[in-house]
């Protein structure tokens, strides 16, 4: 018998879970790790797509995949980070976003690291692109539209197997570092006229943003956004304009590979502006400003350091409290120059909740628990969504009890009677 009420409650909660419409949990998505690494799956390795390169060769384009064991986490969908890695669209892998995969992942989210197509013939390790590269300047706008196929093309890829791999599909965000994060911004904001108007050969030599890498149409949206020195291929203003998506920013003020306010790429030597223009995190914040959507800056002050003058660790905690900002409904805009402020969001929100109706002998009211006179109530449990007891509260012949208001987030209460009989309660406290 108690094996069949536990396996009972198990599966209630599950339900319970799989039905909320909203994310806003207490400790979970905030500052603070809720998983150790080795309760962490990693899939390596995972190929969703194959694409054409530069130099004419076949790319299979490959992701490492990061989310809590399914086996020991009680939410059965969980959001989903993209991330992208940085080095000028010439260098470097999915292994760079691999501390930022584990740790939010740590924290709940499903993530995804990926490998996109590099390489616009230059040589960005052996020599300066601004002496050596500025004739392959329509090159570099190539290998960011390739870019941004891969990355549109990954998301398709896990929007499709989101069944599988655990994701709610209604909160995706990205996350990039440098051309990481010229990647996500465009990939999150352009239209194929925009793109066009970016590379305006690259409809003919490349195809579609959308139809790259593989043949899958899956739909999606974009929730938010994570820029680490990075900006925005500058088209004209109206690029922000029509979209709803929110964006934290990570910017040192003096960059000069990507500018914070505005300017041409790769331009640390005062005779070289070749490279296209973007607007960076700075001119980012105005526009979103402007259009009255959610923006967090994290300036950089007096540094000329691109991508390292903002500590891992502050960027995983900011980001993390500004995406359950997102998921809680309660996004709120700011601007700061201390990277250390991280903000404690381990609170969450308010979710609505529905009463079960399989009995009527208990109801909750607030934080008391009423029984009907004859209910012989003998305990009353209270678990937290992993299925971990908090507190048992004595009833001793009471006709209600209340719960201890240091109790924080969504639980479940479980009471049994002299009779054997159980149920099964909803509770949220904020």
């Amino acid at each position: 018998m108690k094996r069949l009420l536990l396996a009972s409650f198990f599966l209630f909660s599950a339900e319970f879970l799989a039905a909320q419409s909203q994310h806003c949990l207490a400790d979970r998505y905030s500052q603070d790790t809720i998983f150790t690494e080795a309760q962490i799956d990693i899939l390596t390795d995972v190929d969703y797509a194959q694409a054409i390169s530069w130099n004419d060769t076949l790319h299979h384009l490959k992701m490492d995949i990061y989310q809590p064991d399914q086996a020991v986490d009680p939410l059965e969908k969980r959001p989903l980070i993209v991330m992208t890695h940085g080095g000028s669209f010439a260098v470097g892998n999915k292994s760079g976003m691999a501390y930022y995969a584990m740790e939010m992942a740590q924290r709940g989210f499903v993530t995804a690291s990926i490998n996109y197509r590099l390489g616009w013939n230059c040589d960005v390790i052996n020599e300066l692109p601004c002496n050596s590269c500025t004739n392959q300047s329509g090159k570099l706008n190539e290998a960011v539209y390739r870019a941004v196929q891969d990355n549109r093309a990954a998301i398709r890829y896990l929007v499709h197997n989101a069944e599988d791999l655990g994701i709610d599909t209604s909160f995706i965000f990205v996350q990039g570092e440098s051309a990481g994060s010229i990647t996500s911004l465009s990939s999150a904001f352009w239209s194929q006229a925009e793109a066009e108007a970016f590379c305006s050969s690259c409809l003919t030599e490349l195809g579609l943003l959308d139809t790259s890498g593989n043949s899958l149409t899956d739909n999606y949206t974009i929730k938010g956004v994570m820029n680490s020195c990075g900006g925005i291929p500058n088209m004209g203003q109206g690029v922000l304009d029509g979209h709803d998506i929110p964006v934290i920013g990570f910017h040192a003020e003096w960059d000069c590979v990507v500018p914070y306010g505005s300017g041409p790429v790769i331009n640390c030597i005062i005779t070289c502006g070749a490279f296209f223009w973007v607007v960076g995190s700075n001119g980012i914040r105005g526009q979103l400003h402007q259009n009255g959507v959610c923006y967090q800056m994290n300036r950089v002050l007096a540094s000329v350091e691109h991508c390292s003058g903002s500590p891992p660790s502050a960027i995983v905690g900011k980001s993390a409290c500004f995406l359950k900002g997102i998921l809680c409904e309660n996004c709120t805009s700011s601007t700061s120059t201390q990277m250390w402020d991280i903000p404690d969001c381990s609170a969450g929100g308010t979710i609505s909740i529905e009463e079960n109706e399989y009995q009527n002998w208990v109801q909750l009211n607030g934080n008391r628990l009423i029984f009907e006179p004859k209910s012989s109530v003998n305990s009353v449990q209270v678990y937290d969504i992993s299925m971990r007891l908090l507190v048992e509260i004595p009833v001793n012949g009471s006709s209600e009890v209340q719960f201890p208001t240091s109790l924080r987030g969504c639980m479940f209460v479980k009471i049994d009677t002299d009779n054997s009989s159980s149920e099964i309660k909803k509770w949220c406290n904020f």
